[in-house]
């Protein structure tokens, strides 16, 4: 049967199972070509060249449908831009599985994308600010852990994230000694500062700490765009530190 026969409420439910139920995407955010001689306090135009969830693509009820759930559940992130308010750059964004997708290196990398007042990272934060989702990120992404906002803890904004993936190279894959220690040495000075951060909120807020779910990941880039995770057991080897200290729980790799 043609789904055009079936009754609309029938394929208004189709369109949302479809858009709830698709794979988790790769959501990444770039900086848009602008006059780079601004103030370094302001945000750079930025927006998502991820395209939209499959269901969008199929015709015009769909996306209409899939748009009015997305509206509802919170999905539709827009990064403010001071200088040109006619500049929009909504993108959808399924908070509870989706992966935010950081990159700063590659030709598209902008002037301030590292910043940690400004970069992408406090972008992302300032544009889910106020809304029901402001603290339900749980998935993100990152091509160079050792930059500047995850240094100085970046990551303390969003409590609730549940797994973090280092992107590397494949030279790590290739046995490359120093691209392999960097990336884990690294990743562990991100984890580290996360999980100091929550530390410090829960005394902060005087109750007592319980390390949240937590996975650590690493993972190349496919030529179709797509995650290749890299086993555990694999990269756990490569800075000689084990993994012990991948982990939101105290005591564990605290002071290495």
């Amino acid at each position: 049967m043609s789904m055009s026969k079936l009754p609309k409420e029938i394929r208004l439910q189709i369109w949302t199972l479809a858009y709830f139920s698709q794979a988790p995407r790769l959501v990444a955010i770039e900086t848009h070509q602008h006059d780079e001689f601004h103030s370094k306090d302001t945000f750079c135009p930025r927006y998502s060249p991820t395209p939209a969830p499959t269901v969008f693509n199929i015709c015009q009820e769909s996306r209409a449908e899939a748009h009015f759930q997305a509206l509802k559940a919170g999905h539709v992130v827009r990064l403010p831009y001071a200088a040109s308010p006619d500049f929009f750059s909504d993108f959808y964004f399924r908070w509870d599985v989706d992966i935010l997708f950081l990159s700063t290196t590659g030709p598209r990398v902008g002037h301030l994308d590292d910043s940690f007042e400004v970069g992408l990272l406090a972008h992302f934060r300032e544009a889910s600010a106020g809304t029901p989702t402001a603290t339900a990120l749980r998935n993100v992404s990152i091509t160079d852990p050792d930059w500047t906002s995850y240094r100085y803890g970046g990551l303390s904004d969003f409590p609730n994230i549940a797994r973090v993936i280092m992107m590397v190279d494949r030279g790590c894959l290739d046995g490359d000694v120093l691209q392999r220690t960097r990336a884990v040495g690294a990743a562990k000075r991100t984890v580290l500062m996360y999980r100091y951060a929550l530390t410090m909120e829960a005394k902060k807020r005087g109750v007592e700490y319980k390390a949240p779910p937590f996975v650590l990941d690493f993972a190349i880039l496919g030529t179709a765009g797509e995650l290749q995770i890299i086993p555990r057991e694999e990269w756990r080897e490569w800075g000689n530190t084990g993994d012990e200290w991948a982990t939101l729980e105290m005591g564990m790799g605290w002071f290495q």
